[in-house]
C-alpha cells in the first residue's frame, strides 16, 4: 500500500513539474527518416540480462518477445501499431497491448498491456509531457546522439519519479 501511495504522490508531483517545463531534450529525427525505417527487429537490454524484443513489420503490426537469453517469459501475438506525428518533429509509436517490461513484474504481467494511469504516469521526456498508456506502450522515435543503424532509436517514456529510462536499438544481422 505504501508503494502505491508513494507512486501516486510522485506522479502528481511530476505531472505538475512536467507541465511547467516544456522544452526539447532529445535529438531530432534524421531528415531522411521514413516510416519503413521502423521495420525490423528492435532490442532493449534491461538489468539482470532481461531482453525485450520488438519485431515490427511493414503491415503495421508488431510482436513483443520478453525474457532472458535462455528463458522466454512472454511472447505476444501480432498486434497493431500506429504512428503519431508530433508538432515538435518527434514521432510517437503506439504499440497496442504491448507490455511494459522494464520495471517491476506486476507492470509487465498486466493483462492488455500498458500501465495503469491511476498508479503510474509515463513522461515523454523529449517533449516534457505526460502520456497516458492504459492499453498500449508509447515509444518516442528520435534521432540518436551516437551512430546507429538508420540514425534512430525507440525510447521508452520515463515513469514518474524515476531518473532513468531504456531504449530499443535496431538489431543488425
Amino acid at each position: 500500500m505504501w508503494i502505491t501511495v508513494n507512486w501516486l504522490f510522485l506522479a502528481q508531483y511530476c505531472r505538475s513539474t512536467v507541465e511547467t517545463t516544456k522544452s526539447r531534450s532529445c535529438p531530432i529525427l534524421p531528415a531522411t527518416f521514413k516510416e519503413t525505417d521502423l521495420v525490423g527487429t528492435w532490442v532493449a537490454n534491461y538489468s539482470f540480462n532481461e531482453i525485450d524484443t520488438l519485431i515490427i513489420r511493414e503491415d503495421g503490426t508488431y510482436k513483443q518477445i520478453y525474457g532472458e537469453p535462455d528463458i522466454q517469459r512472454y511472447e505476444s501475438d501480432w498486434q497493431k501499431l500506429w504512428i503519431e506525428y508530433r508538432d515538435s518533429g518527434y514521432i510517437r509509436l503506439h504499440l497496442k497491448e504491448m507490455r511494459r517490461c522494464d520495471t517491476v513484474s506486476s507492470i509487465c504481467e498486466r493483462e492488455g498491456g500498458g500501465i495503469d494511469p491511476q498508479l503510474l504516469w509515463a513522461i515523454d521526456y523529449c517533449e516534457n509531457e505526460v502520456v497516458e498508456m492504459p492499453d498500449e506502450v508509447v515509444l518516442i522515435v528520435t534521432g540518436a546522439k551516437d551512430v546507429t543503424p538508420r540514425g534512430i532509436i525507440l525510447r521508452q517514456t520515463r515513469l514518474a519519479g524515476s531518473e532513468w529510462t531504456w531504449s530499443f536499438h535496431l538489431q543488425v544481422k
